[in-house]
């Protein structure tokens, strides 16, 4: 639905950046709702970003093992990474790069399964998922990130859901991709 057809615009009156980082940029927004009264809006402004669901020939999924400063704990996720301002559209290549960086593995089958917005009421950031199978390794590797730090772990879905429960695949987009493995097993 645009925004002329929605009884719910929120019409932008005035913008101020107020924070420009790497990663992403933070806008304070002046707004008229509907019912004319004025709002502010602390928008989170992103790039956007990939995750890759990748499956192992043995019936195992590929997770990374990483420090998440936000959160001050050790997570296990799916691979996934940022989009990078000056890189085109083809989310498939960013996927097969994140690919390339974080498990050293690429795919001649890679699946674009959803994209979502990751939070939707403070953000735009729009997170594009893609199954990956038949995983070969890569001929050269790129390095990680120079900030990045990571171990490659591969699970059956039973300890996924053991690590979900532990608290340690806590982030949104590794446990939708638990939850597709799940569906996908039960067809």
């Amino acid at each position: 639905m645009n925004k002329e057809d929605s009884r719910y615009y929120e019409e932008v009156v005035a913008q101020k950046r107020v924070f420009g980082g790497k990663i992403i940029n933070v806008d304070v927004e002046q707004v008229i709702l509907p019912n004319g009264i004025p709002a502010i809006r602390e928008v989170v402004k992103h790039h956007g970003a990939v995750a890759i669901i990748p499956f192992t020939d043995d019936g195992r999924m590929i997770f990374v093992r990483q420090w998440r400063a936000p959160l001050d704990q050790e997570t296990l996720e799916i691979p996934a990474g940022k989009i990078d301002p000056d890189e085109g559209s083809d989310l498939k290549e960013v996927a097969l790069r994140e690919m390339n960086e974080e498990l050293g593995m690429t795919t001649d089958n890679l699946e674009k399964v959803t994209a979502f917005f990751a939070s939707p009421g403070y953000s735009n950031e729009k997170l594009t998922m893609f199954k990956a199978d038949k995983l070969k390794e890569v001929e050269f590797k790129r390095p990680l990130d120079q900030d990045e730090f990571l171990n490659v772990e591969k699970l059956t879905l039973k300890e996924a859901k053991e690590q979900v429960d532990a608290g340690v695949i806590c982030d949104s987009k590794s446990i939708y991709a638990i939850t597709y493995w799940e569906l996908l097993n039960a067809k």
